[in-house]
């Protein structure tokens, strides 16, 4: 070998292992991050239901989803305190006039469709008479709805 030849190899070496270190270090934060993210997510959807229908629903633990929908969705196991049906709180990331925002959806075994909580960033923009918030299109919020048994059914 000569040392051009040498030279290469240390240089492609050196930035490898600079690569795969940074590659490393962004998993372990990943790792170490994710029971903050479920953590936020819950009190997020503890805001919201609170703020739709006060202490009706009691908000359980994270339930895994076996699909790609997971970078845009979220599922928690809820309780009516009420009548003690087990049910799910959903959450999926939209995108409305405003940018992206989380809405939070309720579902029940049984139901056709998840029933439309309100935003997780945005709990003092809840419609009170059921119409259309500033951030999403009743249309965007239909479709989501439908898709929640889908969804449901992926979780663990």
């Amino acid at each position: 070998m000569n040392e051009e030849t040498k030279l290469l190899i240390h240089r492609y070496g050196a930035f490898t292992v600079i690569v795969l270190t940074i590659f490393f270090l962004l998993a372990i934060f990943t790792i170490i991050s994710r029971n903050t993210w479920k953590t936020k997510l819950r009190e997020s959807v503890v805001t919201v239901l609170t703020s739709k229908y006060d202490t009706l629903y009691e908000v359980g633990d994270y339930v895994p989803i076996k699909t790609p929908a997971t970078v845009s969705a979220a599922i928690f196991s809820i309780v009516n305190s009420e009548t003690g049906v087990n049910g799910n709180a959903v959450l999926i990331r939209l995108t409305g006039i405003s940018g992206p925002t989380v809405a939070v959806f309720t579902y029940f075994d049984g139901d056709e469709v998840g029933s439309f909580a309100g935003y997780a960033a945005n709990t003092h923009f809840l419609s009170e008479d059921g119409g259309l918030d500033y951030n999403a299109s009743e249309t965007q919020l239909n479709y989501c709805a439908k898709q929640i048994p889908l969804l449901i059914s992926k979780g663990n």
